[in-house]
């Protein structure tokens, strides 16, 4: 259920379920999309004077493209706390799972944080941020998607964090029309389910693999979120597969589609229309037969008006569960400093 807070700073969008003049990005009020940013990410008193104790905190074993210095975490955590990020002897020492460094770090206290689709050991840290569906006092659900439409924003390759929560831009028919069929983009090769609906819908019409896992294109789309979404947005579908389908473990995959415009084909989360709106997308989660998944997908693939509908449906407004109001997770942090 969604914090009352979070509900009245949203009512504009609830109310006209993503407005048209919001799509133009309205700078009125709260309808303006840097208002909501600043309230989703620092609560509703984000503009009042508060004071800010002083916070070290130290990052160890992140990915290797994590932004010590500017990502989520220090985002969010600026407006509770005087912050500053060091190497090590850390007011709080943030770890993930990519490494061992964190096993000799000297910190008061420690935060531990994956997206990946492992459990988190709740009996080793002070707090646990993971997917995970865990009623414990130290840990707190965050579904990977919100960290990403963060980095996102914060890389440029979408305007606002509260992009996905936005009216989406419609293309007319004529623009639909050029539009490709179908994006994969991995370089994981090992998910099974992946592979074999891929090789199947290729059979079925082509589908261009854009990375370097089963790469039919010559060139592989180079990282980064900015040319992923670019070139995701040539396309009428993309793949939004997860690694493994696990309850709770939603990850980057289909907001990857809806910010670049593509109707993602999920499968993953047996449970994510609790999260993520199911008009909004194809979740092929439960589907295990090729022939009916892939004849779910043509059924919209060359319709406009089915296609549309399916576009213009919100994801993420309206669902039982919402996450995007990331004060809620400072908020917790800061409790248990």
């Amino acid at each position: 259920m969604m914090d009352p807070r979070t509900t009245d700073n949203l009512a504009p969008l609830l109310a006209g379920r993503l407005a048209g003049r919001l799509a133009g990005g309205s700078a009125s009020g709260q309808e303006d999309p840097r208002a909501l940013d600043r309230q989703l990410l620092h609560g509703p008193d984000a503009l009042r004077p508060r004071r800010r104790p002083p916070l070290t905190i130290a990052f160890y074993d992140f990915w290797p493209e994590f932004n010590k210095a500017r990502n989520f975490f220090t985002e969010i955590l600026s407006s509770r706390f005087a912050l500053k990020v060091v190497e090590d002897d850390a007011d709080l020492a943030a770890h993930s799972v990519f490494g061992l460094r964190h096993q000799t770090a000297k910190a008061k206290k420690t935060l531990f944080y994956t997206g990946e689709c492992r459990r988190p050991p709740l009996d080793a840290v002070d707090m646990a941020i993971s997917f995970d569906r865990i009623d414990h006092p130290r840990h707190y659900r965050l579904p990977l998607y919100v960290p990403h439409a963060y980095d996102h924003a914060r890389e440029g390759a979408t305007p606002h964090y509260c992009q996905p929560l936005l009216a989406p831009r419609i293309p007319d028919r004529a623009t639909f029309e050029s539009l490709k069929f179908c994006a994969f983009l991995y370089k994981n090769p090992h998910p099974p389910r992946r592979n074999a609906f891929f090789k199947h819908l290729d059979g079925v019409r082509r589908v261009d693999s854009l990375g370097w896992h089963l790469n039919n294109t010559v060139v592989a789309v180079k990282p980064g979120w900015l040319a992923k979404i670019r070139v995701l947005s040539r396309y009428r579908f993309a793949f939004a597969f997860e690694n493994e389908s696990h309850p709770g473990y939603v990850t980057e995959k289909p907001l990857d589609a809806f910010q670049a415009g593509a109707i993602p084909l999920y499968w993953g989360c047996p449970h994510v229309a609790q999260e993520i709106n199911p008009d909004s997308m194809i979740d092929l989660t439960g589907c295990d037969d090729d022939d009916a998944a892939a004849a779910r997908v043509m059924e919209v693939a060359d319709d406009y008006d089915r296609w549309r509908a399916v576009r213009s449906a919100s994801p993420f407004l309206g669902r039982p569960e919402f996450y995007f109001d990331a004060y809620r997770l400072a908020d917790w942090i800061a409790e248990r400093m």
